[in-house]
């Protein structure tokens, strides 16, 4: 059971793909239903769960959870607070991510939301819901992030869109929020406060783990189990 859930990063409110309840918060995309109900929660302060320990460097836990994805189907993982307004700094970033947001500092309903798989956009979302085949609709050529776009071509496309009036805005917040286990390691996961991810241990089981940082170094693991 291939398992892909994007949790809000401080709260707990369930939304479906492509929509925002709360703009002040990192939003949350959901591709399966959720368990609807928490059966048992553990928080490790020493010690390790899955091969993640307690006091070990983020590049390291990268490492690690790349190796769940051939043993439990863990794709993905989610990153809290992985923003940034400079959009020249992201150049080498960008692809190295599933599911990207850009928005205004104050989260609005036209917000965009990129998901990408196997290297190419794959999804088009605003904020409010609307499902789109290109951003900006009204763009022509260099100007417009489309589907099938490749994800090397993505800096060069948001560069564009940048650049034209009524646009910048979108770029104030560039939130890279799940990465693709299947790229390399991006160092500026390091900052980040916590990284998560879920994934089905057993038929009707799902076990979110919660990975929290202190200085680049795991400070503690919660680990939350939905039935």
């Amino acid at each position: 059971m291939k398992v892909l859930v994007y949790l809000i990063a401080l709260s707990f409110i369930f939304v479906m793909p492509g929509c925002i309840n709360d703009n002040s918060m990192d939003p949350e995309l959901i591709t399966d239903p959720p368990m609807s109900e928490l059966i048992s929660s553990d928080s490790l302060s020493a010690g390790s769960h899955l091969g993640l320990g307690i006091g070990t460097e983020a590049i390291k836990i990268y490492e690690a959870i790349q190796g769940l994805k051939a043993s439990q189907g863990v794709s993905y993982v989610n990153v809290v607070g992985n923003t940034s307004s400079d959009l020249e700094s992201l150049v080498q970033r960008l692809p190295l991510y599933q599911y990207i947001l850009l928005d205004e500092q104050k989260g609005t309903d036209t917000g965009v939301q990129l998901t990408l798989a196997e290297g190419r956009i794959a999804h088009i979302y605003l904020n409010n819901g609307v499902k789109l085949s290109q951003w900006p609709a009204n763009q022509n050529g260099e100007s417009a992030v489309r589907m099938g776009d490749k994800a090397e071509e993505l800096y060069q496309k948001l560069v564009n869109i940048h650049s034209i009036k009524g646009y910048a805005s979108k770029f104030e917040r560039i939130m890279l929020l799940t990465k693709n286990l299947s790229t390399a390691y991006d160092p500026a996961m390091a900052g980040s406060s916590q990284w998560y991810f879920a994934y089905a241990p057993a038929p009707n089981l799902i076990e979110e783990v919660k990975i929290n940082f202190d200085n680049g170094l795991v400070s503690a693991i919660v680990v939350n189990r939905y039935q």
